[in-house]
Formats: C-alpha cells, sequence, structure tokens
C-alpha cells in the first residue's frame, strides 16, 4: 500500500510512536509519503536515518495514496484532508492533541493501530464538503473547500458586519452582528457549537447557518439544504472582512460576493469497527451515556 502521513510539528511526546509506527509500515513493505514539513521536523527530532525510505511530498501537491493518516488535532486533520482533497483516499486520525474530534485512534491504542489500521478492518464514512467560490476570481484562489466551516467575520476593531444571505437566489436574509458560520454537519461540532448551533448527524444532508453574536436576540441558527447555493454579501463600515475557511483565514473587500455549495467530492473517514456518532459525543464532548 502507498501510505500518506501528514501532522502538526508538535509530536514531542509521541517520537517513538511514530518511529515504530513508519518503521512497520516500511519493514511490511509499503511506500511511506510525508508531508515535507512533517518529514523535515521529524528528521530532526529523530535523527537523519528516520527519513530513510520515505518520500516527501508537500501539501500543495496530492499524495495520490491508499491511505492517509493524520496525526494531531483537528487541525492537522482538516490541513490532511486539504491534501487528499479528490483524491478520495480516506483519512485516518491519530489524535495527539487536545481533542480531536475527527480522530478515532491513539497511541494509547496501539493493539488498535495494529489490528484495525494497519490490516485495513477499518470502515470508512464519507463526509460532505463544503465548496466556496470568491466572485472574480480564478482557478485556486477563487474556489475553497471546507470539511468544517466557512465563517465570516467583521475586521479587528470594525463596528459590526451585516451580511446578506439569499439561499437559491430567493429573498435575503440579512445578519447584523460580529459575523456568520455556515457550517457542515461534520463541522457542527466545532466552531458552530461554540456560537449556540446545533450538532448534526454526520450524513444529514444540509448546513448550518450560525450567527456570531447577533445584534438581536431574535435570529438563531438557521439548517438548510446542501443542495443548493447560498449567497454571501459582507458589508461594513470598515474596508475589509476576514473569511475563515477550516482555519484558513483570509483578508477581503466588503462588497465581495461568494457563493456556498455542495463540492463534487466528499472525505472518507476510518473508524474502527463498532464506531458510533453518538459514542464519539459521549467521549469527545462528555455527553453522558
Amino acid at each position: 500500500m502507498r501510505i500518506a502521513i501528514n501532522g502538526n510539528r508538535h509530536q514531542e511526546g509521541h517520537l517513538e510512536d511514530i518511529d515504530r509506527l513508519v518503521s512497520t509500515l516500511l519493514r511490511r513493505g509499503d511506500t511511506v509519503v510525508m508531508s515535507d514539513r512533517l518529514l523535515s521536523y521529524l528528521e530532526g527530532a529523530i535523527g537523519g536515518r528516520f527519513a530513510i525510505g520515505i518520500e516527501a511530498c508537500p501539501l500543495a501537491r496530492p499524495p495520490h495514496a491508499d491511505l492517509a493518516i493524520s496525526i494531531g488535532g483537528d487541525g492537522a486533520f482538516l490541513k490532511t484532508a486539504g491534501w487528499v482533497a479528490e483524491g478520495g483516499e480516506p483519512i485516518a486520525g491519530i489524535n495527539t492533541g487536545h481533542l480531536g474530534y475527527l480522530a478515532a485512534f491513539s497511541f494509547d491504542r496501539p493493539g488498535e493501530i495494529e489490528d484495525v489500521l494497519l490490516e485495513g478492518s477499518f470502515h470508512i464514512e464519507r463526509r460532505a464538503v463544503m465548496k466556496i467560490e470568491i466572485e472574480g476570481r480564478q482557478g485556486h484562489e477563487g474556489r475553497l473547500f471546507a470539511l468544517n466551516e466557512a465563517a465570516f467575520t467583521r475586521a479587528d476593531n470594525a463596528s459590526m458586519a451585516s451580511i446578506t444571505v439569499r439561499l437559491n437566489g430567493a429573498d435575503p436574509l440579512t445578519y447584523l452582528g460580529d459575523g456568520l458560520i455556515v457550517s457542515t454537519p461534520t463541522g457542527s461540532t466545532a466552531y458552530n457549537l461554540s456560537v449556540g448551533g446545533p450538532i448534526l448527524e454526520p450524513s444529514l444532508p444540509g448546513w448550518v447557518i450560525s450567527p456570531i453574536a447577533a445584534h438581536s436576540l431574535a435570529v438563531r441558527p438557521l439548517v438548510v439544504s446542501d443542495a443548493g447555493t447560498i449567497d454571501i454579501d459582507v458589508e461594513s463600515r470598515a474596508r475589509t472582512f476576514r473569511l475563515t475557511v477550516d482555519g484558513h483565514g483570509l483578508s477581503l473587500p466588503v462588497g465581495q460576493r461568494l457563493r456556498i455549495s455542495k463540492a463534487p467530492y466528499t472525505i472518507g473517514i476510518a473508524y474502527a469497527p463498532g464506531h458510533s456518532f453518538t459514542g464519539t459525543l459521549c467521549s469527545k464532548l462528555g455527553l453522558a451515556h
């Protein structure tokens, strides 16, 4: 198998675990391709011998693997999802971060990694991906993709934003406040949850629109179908606003129009047999059984 590995560069407590995992893969005859930044970090932390037999690949180039492994927290997982993108490779998350909601495996359970992950007995859940198009921009600069969410927020120290939302070209909805989040079902447990949005079961075909610090208490999160389009227009006294897509932020001019729709591909997440959505809610978010 060809296995792609990405992760954050804060693995001081798991260097031996990572070394053991990669050694096992190479010993089995698997091809290991690793994001170049992670490989450089691990080579410096473990030693030059670590990089022998490993193919380096930048995150800007698809790894074309059979399986992708993310080592870290949810941030690392989202970057890995962007790495594999339309390639369709399932992603197995090994949590070395704080919460790791998207990561189903842990170095604390090495038997599960060996018996389930490396032996291929995991099952795959396909998750919808959101496409964000920036009007007037072409190619990669004009199309962004989110497994979790897109957040539209006012510029620092600016007055509140006025965000107009049109669902499938219908009458507009206007949100006044600090901003707005449009979340996938996968991302409903992330930023969306922190502003009071609902948790969606991952297979639901919908998005959540959640205001951030809304000017009116009457404004509440809205669940809409993912089959159509959502047009976004941001106005403010400031010249710019902030668009953040799965943790990646950029500044855009006020008046810039954007369109959200469902991406033409999905992301597969690898889980151990017996995994359930409610089980994850209990273990990761502390909801009682």
